[in-house]
């Protein structure tokens, strides 16, 4: 089963499970649960007790329903957003083709270019509030009171509220301001937050980029200082490389002074030990000879008398 994309997602998060489209005016109970403040009040107009509709959790006493602003901004560009796909056909046209060009706050109807004629050429009916196609008219109807446009908007609880609301409803005795008063003012205040922001924005950008020229700047140094430790150590090495070429050399100078010494003091005694050996040699031969006279005449002189 194919999952829903978050488009998808989001729009069905934003509807009401009660009348089953997008958030007009939603009020968010204790539970979590949202629904069109409209709906809620039809929902517990006749109930005994007081109930959420998809959870069923209940209230002791009848909740104290407000306008859930962030969802109520979100349901609000989810239908600019439909109205931008869908487009605003003339009402008087009659065949659902023709685009309408403006929209008639006063009539409540959309007008193409050939039937707006009437309102720019009859005085009675040029100051009527003309504007681009909106396509849901219904969301500027009050939900408290249907029949009445919404033309307020209450500073105390930040919602749009009708004249009756402003007379006789929840809203008597608040602060309001016409809505296109209230639109200046936030326009005005996002402008002013909008201009912080781009000289924030700046000052960002700014920093981003000293922190970036510190960074290369620091990676610059480090290559340095490791291509500066590396050349240092490898003179060392070269330097005790060298030093152990020269101690290696003594060593074998040294070695070969006494070795030759010691070979010398080895010929020597070798060619003693040779002597020696004739010397018994011969010893032993006159040894052997039994005639006292043969012995006396082939025997050799006395050895002690030619030197030890």
């Amino acid at each position: 089963m194919a999952s829903a994309t978050p488009s998808e997602s989001v729009d069905s998060e934003l509807r009401c499970s009660i009348c089953l489209d997008t958030f007009v005016c939603p009020s968010t109970l204790s539970c979590g649960h949202s629904f069109c403040l409209r709906c809620l009040d039809d929902a517990w107009e006749t109930a005994s007790s007081f109930s959420c509709p998809q959870c069923r959790a209940t209230f002791p006493v009848r909740p104290q329903l407000r306008r859930n602003v962030a969802l109520a901004n979100l349901a609000e560009q989810l239908r600019v957003g439909d109205g931008m796909a869908t487009a605003v056909v003339c009402d008087i046209c009659g065949d659902g083709q023709t685009p309408a060009v403006k929209t008639c706050l006063r009539c409540e109807m959309y007008f193409c270019a050939t039937h707006l004629r009437p309102h720019v050429e009859n005085p009675r009916l040029r100051d009527h509030a003309m504007v681009d196609p909106i396509a849901n008219l219904e969301g500027r109807r009050c939900q408290q009171h249907r029949q009445e446009q919404i033309k307020f908007y209450c500073e105390q609880d930040e919602s749009l509220v009708c004249t009756v609301c402003t007379i006789a409803g929840g809203h008597r005795g608040h602060e309001v301001i016409p809505v296109e008063n209230a639109q200046r003012t936030k326009q005005e205040a996002f402008r002013l937050e909008k201009t912080e922001r781009e000289e924030k924005k700046t000052m960002t950008e700014s920093r981003t980029q000293q922190l970036k020229g510190a960074y290369k700047h620091v990676q610059e140094s480090l290559r340095g200082n490791k291509a500066r430790i590396i050349r240092e150590f490898e003179r060392r090495r070269e330097q005790l490389r060298e030093e152990e070429r020269e101690a290696l050399e003594r060593v074998d100078e040294e070695g070969r002074s006494v070795l030759s010494r010691i070979q010398a003091d080895i010929a020597r005694y070798e060619s003693r030990a040779r002597g020696l050996e004739r010397e018994i040699n011969q010893l032993l031969a006159a040894l052997t000879v039994q005639d006292p006279l043969t012995f006396l005449q082939v025997a050799p002189p006395p050895f002690t008398r030619r030197g030890g």
